[in-house]
């Protein structure tokens, strides 16, 4: 009777370890596919590294990759969040959209959001790299990066830019102190063959904003303090402090003249 008890248990713990000698290479296979192809995940809550992404988010991991000409579709109205060794782009369309990803490994990580209202839906043809293209100059006091985006046919748009800004690490990465308020987005302008700062803003998760009506390539850039105090004129061109001067001294001539009629008089 006991010899057939321990044959029991013996057998009990042979089928355990078969199971467990089963099932752990399946979750590993399940595991290594799943950092090898990405994976989707609906709506599981907040995201710590990217501030203001919502709750509803499909989210995209492949963050041992570097895109290069992945492609991915938007839903219309719904919100992905698509997540690369250096680049994370949050993006929100009002019409489907198929993006194709590029990036520059040369590039710092970036975590950016793209929201677009198009007329129509669209192929967005989306680059990050460190050097500008061909034709464009290299903008100075940038944050190291430039951003294409190009969609795939003419249409009319409204669209947000944000990037996440993060004080501490431009500062070690630029080794030296990154003034946030000088900061701008910028766009080439091909017309002027040039640099062009759009109005930008931090918003309240810590973005630099800029918005705008068509895409072009982008960066992000410090600009320079140009203000310079200004001094104010005659309409003759002559700065007012001479003129003070001038009134001054002809007051003091005019006093020392009055007080020698006096002194005569007396006399």
């Amino acid at each position: 009777m006991m010899t057939e008890l321990k044959i029991k248990k013996l057998s009990a713990v042979v089928l355990m370890l078969l199971f467990v000698a089963y099932v752990v290479p399946l979750c590993l296979a399940a595991e290594n596919a799943q950092q090898a192809t990405g994976s989707l995940v609906s709506g599981e809550g907040k995201y710590p590294d990217v501030p203001g992404a919502p709750d509803n988010a499909v989210q995209y991991n492949k963050t041992n990759v570097t895109p290069t000409a992945d492609m991915q579709q938007v839903q219309a109205g719904e919100p992905g969040l698509f997540q690369y060794k250096n680049m994370t782009m949050l993006m929100n369309c009002s019409q489907n959209c198929e993006v194709v990803f590029t990036s520059d490994p040369n590039v710092t990580p970036k975590v950016l959001a793209l929201s677009i209202e198009p007329n129509q839906t669209m192929t967005l043809t989306m680059n990050m790299y460190s050097s500008p293209l061909q034709g464009e100059q290299v903008k100075e006091r940038n944050l190291n990066f430039y951003l294409g985006i190009e969609p795939n046919a003419q249409l009319q748009l409204n669209a947000q830019i944000r990037l996440l800004i993060n004080q501490t690490e431009l500062n070690q990465e630029f080794s030296r102190e990154i003034n946030i308020e000088q900061l701008s987005w910028m766009y080439w302008n091909q017309t002027r063959a040039e640099w062009q700062a759009v109005e930008s803003y931090m918003d309240q998760n810590g973005y630099l904003v800029c918005n705008t009506d068509h895409f072009s390539t982008w960066t992000v850039a410090e600009l320079a303090d140009t203000t310079q105090p200004t001094t104010d004129t005659t309409q003759s061109g002559m700065p007012v402090e001479y003129l003070y001067i001038g009134l001054l001294a002809i007051a003091i001539i005019a006093v020392a003249f009055a007080g020698f009629l006096i002194l005569r008089k007396k006399k």
